[in-house]
């Protein structure tokens, strides 16, 4: 009997003390961990010894403190941490000391055995990525693939040709210097297939090529003289040609963490004749604008390459289909054009 009671009290007070120990804990906002205290101070801070001072902003927290046999381990508030013998600086605190210096001015504290390192985030590489609006300008010219044939001659009313013989691809001979190519690659998409090393290029977009003449070759709707020789001389002699192209790419890039990393891309494109027109200038009739087909391939395909480094890169474009529908004309004419082309550094 006596043994209960002795057991009954002892439980008491084991329970009493708890209730004890956990309210008083819950007030000072405290954990401690062997010789270690952990204390969370809404109204009170620490003095330089480790005792509990009212605060000078007694509604906001002053900070969390980690203490080791009276030694503070970490310190942490709303202005600064300290870690050891390492303080780190909030430099919006408004101390004219720290306001506008760079990071080494928000650190104090011994360095001696401490190594500091900024290290640059990676950049995170997407597996597809999209670049919109890409410009190309380059030179543009022509390859003749053209059988050597007799041609007829060319008296079609009114506009009778001036030599016995109509002209030859010879005579499409272009001025080099003024024949251009201009892309607008309206949106482009790049996949990545291995390590962002290997890619997959696809996209849409505008060719535009402007063939300067330097012969006067005149270009009509009218059947069986759509290529003529003109009687005048023209300042100004060209023909205008703008497809609807799809370019398909294997792309390689050297670095992919790198915005001047080195690129190459090679591949195929095809594209659909939206538009061709003639422009001519002459003292005897002035500026002249004609729009038509001209017995022109609605459909052209090419080989494509680009090649450079960062945002500037090197284009190249070799046609593998006739300038001519071949079942209108004898003409066999292959574009080609080359040029630079102003990309984003990282496409």
């Amino acid at each position: 009997m006596k043994i209960y009671i002795v057991s009954v009290f002892i439980m008491f007070a084991i329970s009493t003390s708890a209730q004890t120990d956990s309210t008083n804990n819950k007030k000072q906002d405290t954990i401690k961990i062997g010789s270690m205290i952990i204390i969370g101070d809404h109204s009170t801070k620490l003095d330089e010894h480790g005792t509990r001072t009212r605060s000078e902003r007694p509604n906001k927290r002053n900070g969390i403190y980690i203490k080791s046999f009276g030694d503070t381990i970490v310190s942490i508030n709303d202005d600064n941490i300290k870690v050891g013998r390492i303080k780190i600086i909030n430099k919006n605190i408004g101390d004219s000391n720290y306001g506008n210096k760079s990071w080494n001015y928000m650190l104090d504290g011994d360095f001696k055995k401490t190594k500091i390192s900024i290290e640059k985030k990676s950049n995170l590489q997407r597996n597809i990525t999209t670049n919109w609006w890409i410009f190309d300008i380059g030179f543009a010219n022509l390859v003749d693939h053209t059988a050597q044939l007799i041609y007829s001659p060319n008296y079609s009313f009114p506009y009778q040709s001036m030599l016995p013989y109509g002209p030859s691809s010879a005579n499409l001979k272009l001025n080099n210097a003024k024949s251009s190519n201009v892309n607008i690659w309206i949106v482009q998409q790049k996949v990545n297939l291995y390590q962002h090393k290997w890619n997959l290029k696809y996209g849409i977009g505008i060719e535009m090529y402007n063939f300067r003449f330097e012969q006067p070759i005149s270009f009509r709707n009218t059947p069986g003289s759509y290529v003529y020789f003109d009687n005048v001389n023209f300042s100004k002699n060209k023909l205008y040609v703008g497809y609807l192209t799809v370019p398909i790419q294997l792309n390689y890039r050297a670095n992919p963490e790198k915005n001047k990393s080195f690129s190459a891309s090679i591949g195929l494109s095809g594209g659909y004749l939206l538009e061709s027109r003639t422009k001519q200038i002459s003292a005897e009739r002035g500026k002249q604008k004609l729009n038509g087909n001209f017995d022109l391939n609605n459909v052209k395909a090419a080989t494509i390459g680009e090649l450079g480094i960062g945002s500037l890169r090197l284009y190249g474009s070799y046609s593998l289909t006739n300038l001519f529908d071949k079942n209108l004309t004898n003409f066999d004419m292959a574009p080609f054009a080359i040029g630079v082309r102003f990309i984003n550094s990282r496409f």
